[in-house]
């Protein structure tokens, strides 16, 4: 008798060794799960617009060769980008340095981007491919009044030709980094023309989902179709330039600085 409960004291001793270890791996598995990482956080809502690390040059250039630069040299070209970011203390300063360093960087800025859409989507409306391709043609009012992305962008066979082609940005861009730098564009005529007139992040939301889908974009030109919305959209494009270049002309640009 005194054999039997011994062994089932031996028995409960290892279930609770082993319930404890089980606690231990969910307590350490939740603290990875919950971890934020605000480097690559940081570099998806400040940096992704204009820069990849590995994806190729977008507005700026590919960030993956500074992973050999100098750590001190490297910090300097980062503070440089405080006129378009904002002002970024030492620790930001560390924090993307060691980020643009890290073997891992492209993995963690993509979780980062996978939380961050997460995040949006759960405080927006769904993105809508149609609502977004209404924006973009104009065909939808944004609602701060800005001119619409077809003024100056060709997405398809349909659009200007004073900024870039967007047909393919979904291949070098993702969706998050596609609503920042819709949102925070970084071209110095898209942030005269949008300054006082931004666009929202919902709306920045659908364009981002309609530009990820090229099959939904024109086949024919739009010009083609409608030579009179053709000839106002270049009369728009034209006095857009005009107004920017008066701007330009009494107080001039800054010039821009940053990494290159």
């Amino acid at each position: 008798m005194m054999l039997i409960k011994l062994a089932l004291l031996i028995l409960s001793l290892c279930s609770w060794t082993q319930v404890q270890a089980q606690a231990k791996d969910s307590l350490q598995n939740a603290d990875t799960t919950t971890h934020v990482d605000v480097a690559a956080q940081s570099y998806s809502q400040k940096c992704a617009g204009c820069h990849t690390v590995g994806g190729g040059k977008l507005t700026g250039p590919d960030l993956l060769p500074t992973r050999a630069w100098p750590k001190p040299e490297l910090a300097a070209k980062v503070k440089l980008m405080e006129p378009r970011v904002g002002p970024l203390s030492q620790d930001d300063i560390n924090q993307f340095v060691e980020l643009l360093q890290d073997a891992r960087a492209q993995e963690r800025i993509h979780v980062a981007q996978e939380l961050a859409s997460k995040a949006v989507a759960a405080t927006l409306a769904p993105a809508s491919q149609s609502v977004g391709k209404k924006l973009f043609e104009g065909t939808s009012r944004l609602a701060n009044g800005g001119i619409a992305c077809v003024t100056c962008h060709r997405a398809g066979a349909q659009g200007g030709s004073f900024g870039p082609d967007l047909t393919a940005l979904h291949t070098r861009m993702g969706k998050v980094a596609m609503i920042s730098a819709i949102q925070q564009t970084q071209f110095l005529v898209m942030s005269g023309t949008y300054k006082n007139q931004p666009i929202t992040a919902q709306e920045a939301v659908h364009l981002a989902e309609y530009l990820s889908n090229p099959e939904l974009m024109p086949t024919a030109s739009m010009e083609d179709h409608a030579p009179i919305l053709g000839a106002s959209i270049g009369a728009i494009s034209l006095l857009v330039v005009v107004r920017l270049y008066r701007k330009r002309t009494r107080n001039g640009f800054p010039r821009q600085r940053g990494i290159a």
